[in-house]
């Protein structure tokens, strides 16, 4: 995963997956202001899987959720809301529902037939698309988060609740082969 190459597209797309972690990380403004690409989200991903993460205090996390509102960002242009447009992405839509859920398939579906970067932390998702197309580009949450940590250089306190959020509230942690893992733990640690 390589956000230098996921730079020279025009558009990242983000997966469930990636939209949860981002929100639970209680810096998704941050982050996607930081981005210089144009950064887009699937209509069915928005309505349909990336509704809610856990807001409750962080010993008891799981006590509360909270709604993912993602018009703020829609209404400031920061993300933009797309579908399949054409039959060609409709067919490869079918095609990797096969193999993977909904949403992920109609995020692959976009980004294969436009060369649009993918956002994902969906390790077996990734490999299928990578199957699929061997030039698709894809970078993790992670990518995002530590492209925005060494351009805006946040304090270590900020990274590492960060990253505590994503970890608690989005239920994500990085496989220990992530390109990002050391990055990672060294925060969990410090």
């Amino acid at each position: 995963m390589s956000i230098d190459k996921a730079f020279l597209h025009d558009w990242i797309i983000l997966d469930a997956c990636c939209i949860i972690n981002l929100f639970a990380s209680q810096q998704a403004r941050d982050i996607l202001e930081t981005i210089p690409n144009s950064i887009s989200v699937a209509a069915y991903v928005r309505d349909y899987e990336a509704l809610r993460i856990y807001s409750g205090p962080i010993k008891n996390v799981q006590e509360s959720s909270e709604t993912i509102d993602l018009q703020p960002f829609i209404d400031d242009g920061l993300l933009l809301v797309v579908d399949i447009e054409t039959e060609v992405e409709a067919n490869t839509y079918i095609n990797l529902a096969a193999r993977l859920d909904d949403g992920e398939a109609i995020t692959g579906a976009i980004a294969l037939n436009r060369n649009w970067a993918i956002a994902t932390d969906d390790s077996a998702a990734a490999k299928l698309l990578q199957n699929e197309s061997p030039d698709i580009v894809l970078v993790s949450t992670l990518d995002l988060v530590k492209y925005r940590v060494d351009t805006n250089k946040p304090d270590e306190d900020t990274v590492r609740e960060t990253l505590l959020n994503i970890r608690v509230r989005g239920r994500y942690e990085p496989s220990r082969t992530h390109p990002l893992g050391e990055w990672w733990q060294k925060f969990r640690s410090i």
